[in-house]
């Protein structure tokens, strides 16, 4: 099962014949030795319960200008925001919004860092969407999984939020303070989302990041 945009869902399924055992066996020991050398980069994931992100909707509509690799571009700040979570991808881009936002973060909270969750999701990133997979014995619903991550558009405040930002790894614990906003392109503006609860076109978050806490 599909669906487009932000977020992108779908299952895992298995169907291994008798024949296919040897290579079966291969996969699964490349795929493990993948895995552990990864985990020696990254080192071990947070697992535990995260909370919901805080998001305070400011009173009157604030605009500022900040310089873009091509200029000056006006944002409209919508809402204050903190979102903890796991990074489950992270994602550079030269497209035409990168001129102020060229990282991504695929970010998961609630339960869906516990170990026995976590193992049956998979999750990747492309054209500034991200994508989930899930195993169908899972014990948390599509609908879980969606309103608990969450692809995040970054535009850095300045040189050493981007610094941070840059050293944001895979499985790192981070919590990301700032605030929602829309971006005033003249061509084409760039609209947040403004809840958890949306999928599809226009359902990632953009924030303006002023501090950046990479926990462990």
């Amino acid at each position: 099962m599909l669906a487009f945009n932000c977020d992108v869902m779908g299952y895992y399924e298995t169907d291994v014949g008798m024949g296919k055992l040897a290579k079966l066996l291969l996969t699964v020991f490349v795929m493990g030795a993948i895995f552990w050398g990864m985990a020696l980069i990254s080192g071990e994931p947070y697992q535990g319960h995260i909370a919901e992100p805080v998001q305070v909707y400011l009173a009157n509509g604030q605009t500022m200008n900040i310089l873009g690799e091509t200029g000056y571009v006006e944002l409209s700040l919508v809402a204050a925001y903190t979102v903890e979570g796991v990074v489950k991808g992270k994602k550079k881009y030269s497209d035409y919004p990168a001129q102020v936002s060229a990282y991504d973060l695929a970010l998961a909270w609630g339960d869906l860092n516990k170990a026995e969750i976590d193992e049956l999701i998979r999750y990747s990133q492309s054209g500034r969407w991200y994508y989930y997979r899930y195993a169908p014995n899972n014990l948390v619903s599509k609908d879980y999984i969606a309103t608990h991550s969450a692809n995040v558009h970054l535009i850095h405040r300045d040189q050493a939020v981007l610094n941070e930002i840059k050293r944001i790894g895979k499985n790192d614990h981070v919590r990301l303070e700032g605030y929602l906003v829309n971006v005033n392109f003249k061509d084409s503006p760039w609209r947040t989302s403004l809840s958890r609860a949306d999928t599809g076109n226009g359902a990632c978050e953009i924030i303006y990041v002023t501090n950046v806490n990479i926990i462990d």
